[in-house]
């Protein structure tokens, strides 16, 4: 039950800089230029792909998250600036902004929702597509946020990931739990925000002496406040 419980709410971003590390909430350099961005499914039943374009939408929405960039579905799936797959072996990541495509391999998935199934449950489903398409347009993990000061306990966090379904080495939880990014690199909001679409699951297992953190299924005033100001 645990290990279903880490499986369902942690996700692996793909950030090709070795030396990037943590501080903040948005990547500068990841950031699009550009308002609209295609979006191509190379897997998955037009259903599917529905409803996941719909649920991304709430980012774009005017009356939701407002940031101002259109999500169009691709004709061409292999040449979009964003590529899904619905791997289901393969966890929940994305790359973040513009890597997707000066980093990621043409015709190859820029971002796998091995999660989101045509079954699961609109919290669930919408927890894990928000957060990848919040990567996809430049967000970071809120939990690495220099404000958060969590005291994690390592060993614990290294253990319940290191096995399965994640399986993830040390090196995997360091990037994408504990490091921090250099602040000339990121966008930072002044505070953390820890109802954010971007943060983790965190069981209080994992921290010592602090409450746990459950996942959101919708966008916090500070997402919304935040990506209006990133995209405008």
């Amino acid at each position: 039950m645990a290990n279903d419980a880490v499986m369902e709410w942690v996700c692996k971003t793909l950030i090709p800089d070795e030396d990037f590390r943590t501080r903040g909430v948005a990547d500068k350099k990841a950031l699009w230029k550009k308002k609209e961005l295609t979006v191509g499914f190379l897997q998955g039943s037009s259903k599917l792909q529905d409803r996941v374009l719909e649920t991304a939408r709430r980012w774009t929405n005017p009356d939701e998250g407002g940031a101002l960039l259109k999500f169009i579905k691709a004709a061409d799936p292999a040449s979009a600036d964003i590529r899904i797959a619905f791997d289901p072996a393969g966890g929940s990541w994305s790359y973040v902004g513009t890597d997707a495509v000066t980093s990621a391999k043409k015709g190859q998935p820029t971002m796998n929702l091995g999660w989101a199934t045509e079954t699961a449950s609109d919290k669930s489903f919408a927890s894990v597509v928000l957060h990848e398409f919040g990567h996809a347009i430049g967000l970071l993990h809120e939990h690495n946020h220099p404000m958060a000061n969590l005291k994690w306990k390592k060993d614990v966090v290294y253990a319940d990931l290191g096995g399965p379904p994640n399986d993830w080495s040390k090196k995997t939880v360091d990037f994408n739990v504990f490091e921090s990014y250099p602040p000339n690199r990121v966008v930072m909001s002044p505070n953390v925000d820890l109802v954010s679409i971007m943060i983790y699951t965190i069981p209080s297992r994992w921290l010592d002496g602090q409450p746990g953190i459950m996942p959101s299924d919708h966008l916090s005033k500070g997402d919304i406040k935040f990506i209006r100001q990133l995209y405008t």
